[in-house]
């Protein structure tokens, strides 16, 4: 199954619209959209406070659901939930192919706009490992303004602070450490560092996560995407354990950098 989410700040707002259909058109009429908060150490799950009609739920973002994650499960799927802590596999609707997608329409102070799918699927809610993201994939010096926004969601309800780390691979300096949290939408503002960062990472311990680039151009327009795991740009029956050495290299050229 997948969770959806929102993205937004001070300048970015965001509309999440979720089909109530598959790909195929296939509906299930007792599926409702509920909503997940964490509140004292647990997962609060309501009904979402959204508008629909016959085809979608849609979620206006605002300051209180910056952090909600969404998802579709019947009333009694969610009540055999309650006893438990973490969160869970709540049904196979949205496991499809091709994939159910809902839609993240995001908008700027300008009004300029663009979009991205906002699917987190389950099987990565059961991980935590090291999270490396190429930033000159997505990322340019052109721009108004650039950033990430870094989307986490874990199975246990924590809400854990961890650093990220902004190298540059070319100077072998790293530019800055940020602070975020498990289980949040976090955006790390990069503006600073954009004449930089085509030769720049970021490395996050013990946190997997959708890195998600924002490049704001004003009135003249967005681009919001996010960058793949590095193993699926990698060829070959070997490529984990390559991957694997390019973030072991990562974390020791981190841990021997100073900020400068």
């Amino acid at each position: 199954m997948n969770f959806f989410f929102h993205t937004s700040n001070d300048f970015i707002s965001s509309i999440l619209t979720i089909p109530k259909f598959q790909n195929s058109g296939k509906k299930k009429n007792d599926l409702k959209l509920f909503q997940a908060n964490i509140i004292n150490n647990q997962w609060d799950i309501v009904l979402a406070e959204c508008t629909e009609d016959d085809y979608f739920w849609v979620i206006k973002s605002n300051d209180q659901n910056q952090n909600t994650i969404f998802f579709l499960a019947t009333e009694q799927q969610v009540d055999n939930f309650r006893p438990q802590k973490n969160l869970c596999n709540f049904n196979s609707f949205t496991d499809t192919s091709p994939a159910y997608r809902a839609n993240l329409e995001i908008k700027n102070t300008s009004e300029s706009y663009s979009s991205y799918q906002s699917e987190y699927p389950y099987f990565m809610t059961q991980r935590l490992g090291d999270l490396y993201s190429d930033c000159g994939v997505l990322t340019t010096h052109n721009a108004l303004r650039v950033g990430v926004f870094l989307r986490n969601i874990y199975l246990e309800p924590l809400e854990l602070e961890t650093e990220v780390f902004l190298f540059d691979n070319k100077t072998n300096t790293l530019l800055k450490k940020f602070k975020i949290e498990l289980n949040k939408t976090c955006y790390i503002d990069l503006t600073d560092f954009k004449s930089a960062l085509s030769n720049c990472y970021i490395y996050i311990e013990n946190y997997l996560g959708i890195p998600i680039y924002l490049i704001d151009y004003g009135e003249k327009g967005l681009s919001f995407e996010h960058t793949h795991p590095p193993h699926e740009s990698v060829q070959g029956s070997n490529k984990f354990n390559l991957v694997k050495k390019i973030k072991a290299r990562a974390r020791e050229k981190i841990s021997q950098a100073t900020i400068s």
